[in-house]
């Protein structure tokens, strides 16, 4: 596969549609996340895992239980296709960008106007890592690592109470960076 350009990039689709196309194990990872951001999902497969039909059943999914037609994209902010079907996501991805909709085409670049990445959320990092749909076994463990390095909480909150500081005493921003880092030290060997 050639290297591609990529714009990084995190969306805010709470409140927006997302059709996720596929219903198997893939799929429902993908839902999650979605449900996590709070995006109205609508999904579109003729069977759904146990889970997906659990969530659409509580209403916090709508499952429709059938195949895919260029229509399902009414109303998508973005597509998921997870079929595992080139044929279905070569349609999906056909009349996604026709529409000019973004498509995430799992384990598909081809078929795909964007790509997911491996995701590490910290309160308040969110850390999105990809190796362009190229290695995802290797950016996963690239962000087992940065998990295993991220701050921990009494870390934010020094930071946070040191921006509370420099924001009150208006302290430059030039020399913030080197006094967090100061700070950090010392309370490492403590």
């Amino acid at each position: 596969m050639a290297e591609r350009n990529l714009y990084p990039l995190f969306l805010h689709v709470e409140d927006r549609e997302v059709l996720v196309v596929g219903a198997g194990s893939v799929a429902e990872k993908k839902v999650d996340d979605l449900v996590a951001a709070r995006a109205r999902v609508r999904l579109v497969a003729p069977r759904a895992t146990k889970r997906l039909r659990a969530l659409a059943k509580e209403g916090v999914i709508a499952h429709h239980a059938r195949v895919f037609t260029e229509d399902d994209l009414d109303g998508a902010w973005l597509a998921v296709s997870a079929t595992g079907a080139r044929g279905v996501a070569k349609r999906v991805f056909k009349e996604a960008e026709r529409r000019r909709i973004f498509v995430l085409a799992v384990d598909d670049p081809k078929h795909g106007s964007a790509i997911s990445s491996s995701v590490v959320r910290r309160d308040p990092f969110v850390v999105a890592i990809s190796s362009s749909g190229q290695a995802p076994a290797l950016t996963r463990l690239v962000r087992e690592l940065v998990e295993q390095v991220l701050p921990e909480d009494h870390w934010v909150r020094a930071a946070r109470e040191l921006r509370a500081r420099w924001r009150a005493e208006e302290a430059p921003m030039g020399s913030r960076f080197a006094e967090l880092v100061r700070a950090f030290k010392a309370r490492a060997s403590k």
